[in-house]
């Protein structure tokens, strides 16, 4: 008898990206499970991820990727930082778009849809939060759009499953280390630009980020504009739940 399915999900997304004739690969994946009280990601989150922007990399297509933006069963509704950390864990990984699902909230039926980005007819304190992003994303697109992803790696004691540890760092960072559950660390190029991306992986706390850099690294600010400012030495800087730091300097200054 013919077998059904694949093996593994690396095995169903090479399938799919040979056979089906797309030009723009989309990610679809809601990591975010809980109540207003408990929320925790998806184990299998990042794995899945990180396997897709690897295939979508080798490809050499571009992919996009969705944050949820409407609560229904198990998902609730979302807070800033649900959609921060979604968004910017996939744009640390080289998505080229963003996608929410949904920006209407459809009928509430068997999945119990409510307080999408509109509900009812009316704008609600989603859409506030997904225009909030929405104008963050915009702000650093010198940043991700058209950008190279070169590595990505994970801080922390215990890393999510299927991803890489941070062990070395580019010569122009001396010291980058976090408190608490750890932080995605991606590096990315565009032409002579390197770029270096932290997102902090905890929902509801803030993270403590300790580095030390040379003169030649600035940080690019959530409004794109890069701050001119003297990095050398230790900083420490707090980062909020699901937010990202990112930081910027010329390859040819290493």
């Amino acid at each position: 008898p013919e077998q059904l399915g694949t093996k593994t999900y690396q095995e169903y997304i090479r399938i799919f990206i040979n056979e089906v004739p797309v030009s723009i690969l989309s990610f679809d994946h809601y990591p975010v499970i809980g109540d207003s009280i408990t929320r925790n990601l998806r184990p299998e989150w990042y794995e899945n991820l990180e396997i897709f922007a690897d295939e979508a990399k080798k490809s050499g297509k571009p992919f996009w990727a969705f944050a949820l933006a409407t609560a229904h069963k198990p998902y609730p509704i979302p807070t800033i930082s649900d959609l921060r950390l979604q968004v910017y864990s996939n744009l640390a990984y080289g998505a080229q778009g963003i996608q929410y699902f949904t920006y209407w909230t459809p009928p509430a039926g068997t999945w119990d849809f409510h307080d999408g980005p509109i509900y009812e007819g009316k704008r609600t304190e989603m859409f506030v939060k997904v225009k909030t992003v929405n104008e963050e994303i915009k702000n650093l697109s010198g940043v991700f759009l058209g950008a190279k992803v070169i590595s990505t790696f994970h801080t922390g004691s215990a890393i999510p499953k299927g991803t890489r540890q941070l062990s070395k760092l580019p010569s122009p960072v001396k010291v980058l280390k976090t408190e608490g559950e750890g932080a995605i660390v991606s590096f990315l190029e565009k032409g002579n630009t390197a770029f270096m991306v932290v997102v902090n992986r905890d929902l509801l706390k803030s993270m403590k980020l300790n580095i030390k850099v040379n003169s030649k690294v600035k940080r690019v600010l959530k409004d794109g504009v890069i701050d001119k400012g003297n990095l050398s030495g230790l900083n420490s800087l707090e980062v909020d739940p699901g937010d990202i730091v990112i930081f910027t300097w010329t390859k040819s200054g290493q």
